[in-house]
C-alpha cells in the first residue's frame, strides 16, 4: 500500500510548453516564443554540439560512476578541491539527495516565501514539517532576521539566490547571518549564479552547514541534458555521492558539460546580451500601462500585474504564439504576476509588441 500521504502532494507544474500551444492555438511550433522556463535562449557552441555528435557514439555504454573529468573541470571553474563536489542529474536530483540526506519525518524545515516550490514538494515527500517564512505586505522577500530566527531550531534551510521568481538576491552577510545562527543545513540554491556573478561558495570549507546547489541549465544552456553540482564541505559531499545513482549523469551529458566549461569566453559574451536585454526589457515594460516589473539580478523579470487578470494576459499571448509563466497563487506572492525569461532581441520585440497590444 503506497503512502497515503501522498494522495494530498499536488504535482509539480512546470507550465506550458511550445508543443501544447501549438497543439491547443494552432500556432506552428517553430513560430512560438518560449519564454516561460528560464532558458538560454542562445545557440550552443559548435564544440559542446560536437562533443554532444561524438559522444552519441558510445551511448550503449555506462558512463564512469566517478565523473572524475567533470570533477577536476569544476574543481578549475569554482575554486574548490574534487571532494568538495558532488554531482547528479540536474540541481533537482541533488535537492532531492539533500532532503533524503537530513531529514526524517517531522524535522524542521524553513523556506522563506515566495522561491522555487521544488524545495517544498521534496520536503513533503520525507514527511518534513515546513516552516514558511512570509514577506511582510507588498514585500517580495521577508526580512533576513525573520529567517534566521525560524532557522535556529531547523534541521534543513532553502535559500535561493538569486531567487525565482522574484530575482532577489541575497548578501553573503545575510546569507552568513542564517548559517552561524543555526546547526541546520543551510542550502543556498545559485541556479541562476552566474548571471549575477557574487557566490557564497567560498565559505563550504569553514561551514561545515552551508551547501551551494547549482545546476548547467541555465547559462550554460544543458536543461535538456540534466547536469548538476553540489559545493559542500568534504563529508557531506561524500555523503550526496554515496547516496546518489551511481550513474546518475548520461556520457552524452557529462561530455557536453565538460565541454560548456571550456567555453567560457563565449558563454561570457551570451551572459552580456542577456543582461543587456533585461535591462532594455525592463524598460519597456515599464512603460506599458498596467504592468509592474521588478529589478532582477538573474535571466528573468517577475511582473506584477494591475490592469488584467494574469488568465487573460496569457489567453492573449498564448494566441499570438508566446509563452511566459503564471506564477499567480505562488505562496507568499500577492496578486497576479507572470514571470517572463529574457529571451533574444527578437523574442523580447515580439513579446513587447504583443503586450502593447494587449494593454496599450
Amino acid at each position: 500500500m503506497h503512502r497515503l500521504s501522498l494522495d494530498y502532494l499536488e504535482s509539480y507544474d512546470a507550465g506550458e510548453f511550445p508543443e501544447d500551444i501549438s497543439a491547443r492555438y494552432g500556432v506552428p511550433r517553430e513560430e512560438i516564443v518560449n519564454l516561460n522556463s528560464n532558458e538560454n535562449p542562445y545557440p550552443l557552441p559548435k564544440s559542446v554540439l560536437r562533443a554532444i555528435e561524438e559522444e552519441a557514439r558510445l551511448a550503449s555504454r555506462y558512463p564512469n560512476p566517478s565523473y572524475a573529468e567533470l570533477k577536476r573541470r569544476l574543481g578549475d571553474y569554482t575554486g574548490l578541491g574534487a571532494e568538495n563536489i558532488a554531482v547528479a542529474s540536474g540541481a533537482g536530483e541533488l535537492l532531492s539527495l539533500i532532503c533524503t540526506l537530513f531529514l526524517e519525518p517531522l524535522d524542521r524545515v524553513v523556506i522563506p516565501l515566495p522561491t522555487y516550490t521544488m524545495y517544498a514538494f521534496l520536503a513533503m515527500l520525507r514527511d518534513a514539517s515546513i516552516a514558511y517564512v512570509e514577506p511582510p505586505g507588498e514585500e517580495l522577500y521577508p526580512p533576513v532576521e525573520e529567517i534566521a530566527g525560524a532557522s535556529r531550531d531547523a534541521k534543513l534551510v532553502f535559500l535561493c539566490s538569486p531567487n525565482n521568481p522574484t530575482g532577489r538576491a541575497l548578501e553573503e552577510d545575510e546569507v552568513l547571518e542564517v548559517v552561524e545562527g543555526t546547526r541546520a543545513a543551510v542550502v543556498v540554491d545559485e541556479a541562476y549564479y552566474e548571471f549575477r556573478g557574487r557566490s557564497v561558495a567560498g565559505g563550504v570549507e569553514e561551514y561545515e552547514n552551508l551547501i551551494v546547489v547549482r545546476s548547467f541549465s541555465k547559462f550554460f544552456g544543458l536543461a535538456g541534458l540534466r547536469v548538476g553540482y553540489a559545493l559542500a564541505n568534504a563529508r557531506i559531499a561524500s555523503l550526496l555521492e554515496k547516496i546518489r545513482n551511481p550513474f546518475c549523469i548520461s556520457r552524452i551529458a557529462e561530455r557536453a558539460a565538460v565541454a560548456a566549461l571550456g567555453e567560457l569566453e563565449y558563454y561570457t559574451g551570451v551572459r552580456e546580451k542577456i543582461l543587456r536585454e533585461r535591462e532594455r526589457l525592463l524598460g519597456e515594460l515599464r512603460r506599458i500601462p498596467g504592468l509592474r516589473p521588478y529589478p532582477s539580478e538573474a535571466n528573468f523579470l517577475l511582473v506584477k500585474l494591475l490592469g488584467i487578470t494574469a488568465g487573460e494576459l496569457m489567453e492573449g499571448l498564448y494566441r499570438r504564439g508566446i509563452i511566459v509563466r503564471n506564477v499567480s497563487g505562488l505562496p507568499g506572492l500577492r496578486g497576479d504576476h507572470v514571470r517572463i525569461t529574457v529571451g533574444t532581441p527578437e523574442e523580447n520585440s515580439r513579446l513587447i509588441s504583443a503586450l502593447e497590444e494587449l494593454l496599450g
